[in-house]
C-alpha cells in the first residue's frame, strides 16, 4: 500500500529541468570566460556541438536560464542544439552524474582544476580536530576528496568554535523505509524527488561494515546527535537492518554539500 503511494507521488515529482552536473557546466562557462561575453558564446557553442542528445541540450539550456538569466543568449544556444537534435516540443533530462566546479579560469593548454566550493559547513566538519572520528568520510564525488587543510578546523576556533553536540548513546529502535539510491544533486530516487518532498533533514548514518546511507526526517532537526547509534527495522518486513551510527546530517535544502564529503549518492531511507 504505502509503496504504491510512493510510485504515483514519482510521477508527481521526478522531472527536474537540469541537474547538478548541468548547473555546473553552465557555470564552469561564466568562471572560464571571466567577464568576456565572446568567450561565453564560443565556450557555449563549443560545447552545444558535442552534445547529442536532445534532452540534455534542453536541460543545459534551462540551467543556462539559471546562471546567466532569463531569455540569454548562451541558453538560446542550447535551445537551438535541443531543437535541431529533436525538434520543437522537447524536454529537459537532468544529468545524473555530479560534478566540481572549475576554480577558475584558464589560459589554453592549462590544466583545468575542479574543487566543490563549502557553502555550508557540514557537522562534522564543525568539529574541529576530532571532524576525522566522525564518518571516516570517504573520497567524494568523481575523485574529489574531502579539504582538512583549514587551519581554524585543527585549532577549534573561528567558524568550528561551535561545534554540534555529541551524544554517543544507544537510542531505541527505528522502523525505515527503503527509497532507493539518492542523488544528491537532482535529488531524484527511485520513487520520488527528495527535494521536492521533504523540507527536514537528511541523516548520514554508518553500518558496521563502513557504508554509509542517509536517512530522512520530516523535522528541521536531527532525530539524533553525533556518534549516537540505533538499530534500525524494515518498516513492512521488520526484517533486522544491523546498528549503525550517526556520522553527520544536514537540512535536506543544503543537500548537495554532501557530495563533496560523500559522494553523488547514498542509499535512502525514511523514518516511519
Amino acid at each position: 500500500m504505502i509503496i504504491n503511494i510512493i510510485k504515483n507521488m514519482r510521477a508527481q515529482f521526478v522531472n527536474e529541468a537540469y541537474g547538478q552536473k548541468d548547473l555546473v557546466r553552465m557555470q564552469d562557462i561564466k568562471t572560464k570566460a571571466a567577464g568576456n561575453h565572446d568567450k561565453e558564446i564560443s565556450l557555449a557553442t563549443t560545447q552545444a556541438k558535442i552534445i547529442q542528445d536532445a534532452g540534455k541540450a534542453q536541460a543545459r539550456a534551462e540551467a543556462a536560464e539559471k546562471v546567466f538569466g532569463s531569455g540569454s543568449d548562451i541558453s538560446q544556444i542550447f535551445h537551438e542544439r535541443a531543437v535541431e537534435l529533436g525538434g520543437s516540443h522537447v524536454i529537459g533530462k537532468a544529468s545524473k552524474q555530479v560534478l566540481a566546479p572549475v576554480t577558475g579560469p584558464v589560459e589554453k593548454g592549462q590544466k583545468i582544476e575542479r574543487k566543490f566550493k563549502t557553502q555550508y559547513l557540514l557537522p562534522s566538519e564543525r568539529l574541529g580536530a576530532a571532524a576525522p572520528e566522525i564518518g571516516q568520510a570517504k573520497t567524494g564525488g568523481g575523485g574529489f576528496t574531502r579539504d582538512r587543510g583549514d587551519v581554524f578546523r585543527s585549532m577549534g576556533i573561528g567558524r568550528f568554535s561551535t561545534p554540534p553536540e555529541v551524544g554517543g548513546k544507544r537510542l531505541s529502535d527505528a522502523s525505515i523505509l527503503p527509497l532507493g539510491r539518492v542523488n544528491f544533486g537532482t535529488g531524484e530516487s527511485p520513487y520520488f524527488n527528495v527535494y521536492d518532498t521533504y523540507d527536514g533533514t537528511a541523516e548520514i548514518w554508518k553500518d558496521r561494515s563502513g557504508n554509509f546511507k542517509v536517512v530522512f526526517t520530516s523535522g528541521d532537526k536531527p532525530l539524533a546527535k553525533l556518534k549516537d547509534y540505533r538499530d534500525f527495522r524494515h518498516d513492512q518486513t521488520w526484517q533486522k537492518m544491523g546498528q549503525w551510527i550517526m556520522v553527520d546530517y544536514v537540512p535536506v535544502k543544503e543537500m548537495k554539500e554532501l557530495i563533496r564529503v560523500y559522494g553523488g549518492s547514498l542509499p535512502g531511507y525514511t523514518y516511519k
